[in-house]
């Protein structure tokens, strides 16, 4: 159950299209990834941010997400964070002390250098033109290196 064992497999990527909010869809999918159980603290979600301030929005919009739900997250750089199942990044390391690194949500327009140490890389783009173009760039580079990519077109 959310386990991924590394032996010859390459990272999936999923890249979702078209979406109307990032921030809101970016807190919906680390819920369903909490809650079904698919992350953990020994298995963590790592949510790869632009910057510091757009960390606190990320990390803001997580905590009021759902007011029925509590979605346990903290900063990389906080003490504590090795006791939280989604850890919120704005460097590109892994936390040294998950058992397995089962998925990276990358918020940034950059490519995550340690993109394939994960097992599966989400990818978020909205509706914006640029934000189009970092998207393109970003599935063409991983194509060019023979990733196996699964666009979802969500319009949300």
């Amino acid at each position: 159950m959310g386990i991924c064992f590394r032996i010859l497999k390459l990272t999936r990527i999923d890249f979702y299209y078209d979406v109307k909010d990032i921030l809101s869809f970016a807190s919906r999918i680390a819920r369903k990834l909490y809650y079904e159980k698919v992350i953990s603290v020994k298995h963590p979600l790592v949510i790869r941010c632009k910057n510091q301030s757009h960390c606190e929005e990320v990390g803001y919009s997580i905590h009021n997400f759902s007011k029925k739900d509590f979605l346990p997250c903290a900063e990389f750089s906080d003490k504590s964070a090795d006791l939280f199942p989604i850890i919120l990044s704005t460097v590109s390391e892994i936390p040294l002390w998950a058992d397995d690194i089962i998925v990276l949500l990358n918020l940034d327009t950059k490519i995550e250098t340690t993109f394939s140490s994960y097992c599966r890389v989400i990818e978020i783009v909205d509706q914006t033109e640029l934000n189009r173009q970092k998207g393109r760039e970003r599935y063409k580079y991983y194509k060019e290196r023979g990733y196996e990519i699964f666009g979802h077109r969500v319009d949300k």
